[in-house]
């Protein structure tokens, strides 16, 4: 059987949607057994939310773990990853090789991947500090990730469109690249349940725990929105609590609660629905989980912090 690994609720979701096209199923005929990391109360309701809602036929959903399960992640065992960044997937593949690896999205980071996969580059995160420890395994694992690819034994399973230039350089190191439009995730969405029609709906953002942005600008940048009108206002799965209480007190924001990532609580809208969001890879996935619904997505940014 195959193992995934998933360590966010987007890679999640990718996994699914893999699991969820027609042609995976000759290459997991076992089916897929997923492992969602623990520690992320949104990871654990996304999960609660596919079993409810019926994960693909291929999908055995399982136990959550802190750490990536070394003991199923076997040589010559097929393996889904969503993070070939992280540090416990690459010590796993610079000891052991799969039989066959499939990568899902982990949000737009799969545009670096491509072009580090393409100039044969050390597997590291953008702007992560990297010592000298770092830098030799991410080394090891693009040089792990190209001979898979070339002998046939990497796949990408993707929402990014077949034109896209990641998705070229990926094919042109060999991998076999599978398309997605989030099928699953609008047939198993919430359709933004519990949101007034008249509300405009604001995307929250980890900038604040990361650091980018202040409260006070955040909460500024969110004041002027709701000067125009009500607002439903979705927060990110990282917001510190601190800006969620103080959101709490603002008469013209709704706050609702992180239950389910934002692409399994907007899908499967049939009313177009007018949202707002500072940057974000969010806006590039809500973009194909609401195709055709005539729904508006608009970018606002507010000031960043210097770093």
């Amino acid at each position: 059987m195959t193992t995934a690994w998933a360590e966010s609720p987007l890679q999640l979701l990718g996994v699914l949607e893999h699991a969820a096209m027609a042609e995976t199923a000759v290459e997991h005929p076992d089916g897929i057994a997923v492992i969602p990391r623990s520690g992320d109360a949104q990871l654990a309701r996304t999960v609660d939310a596919a079993e409810l809602a019926g994960a693909p036929a291929l999908v055995r959903l399982g136990i959550d773990r802190p750490l990536l399960p070394v003991g199923r992640f076997r040589a010559e065992g097929r393996w889904i990853i969503g993070d070939p960044f992280s540090g416990q997937v690459q010590a796993r593949l610079a000891r052991v090789e799969p039989s066959a690896l499939t990568l899902v999205d982990d949000g737009a980071i799969t545009r670096h991947l491509a072009a580090l996969l393409a100039t044969g580059s050390p597997l590291l995160r953008p702007g992560a500090p990297a010592p000298a420890l770092r830098r030799s395994l991410g080394a090891t694992t693009t040089r792990t990730l190209l001979r898979l690819a070339a002998e046939g034994r990497l796949h990408v399973t993707t929402y990014l469109p077949p034109h896209e230039q990641a998705v070229e350089r990926l094919r042109g190191v060999g991998a076999i690249v599978h398309h997605h439009d989030f099928a699953w995730t609008r047939s198993a969405g919430q359709a933004a349940q519990g949101i007034p029609t008249a509300h405009r709906i604001v995307l929250g953002t980890a900038a604040v725990a990361d650091g980018r942005r202040s409260v006070e600008e955040h909460l500024g940048w969110l004041r002027g929105i709701a000067r125009t009108g009500p607002v439903s206002y979705l927060p990110h799965r990282r917001e510190p609590v601190r800006v969620l209480r103080a959101l709490e007190l603002e008469r013209h924001v709704h706050l609702r609660p992180a239950t389910l990532t934002i692409e399994l609580a907007l899908g499967g809208s049939t009313r177009p629905l007018d949202i707002i969001s500072s940057p974000s890879s969010a806006i590039e996935t809500l973009e194909r989980v609401l195709a055709g619904t005539g729904s508006c997505i608009r970018l606002d940014p507010i000031p960043v912090l210097s770093r």
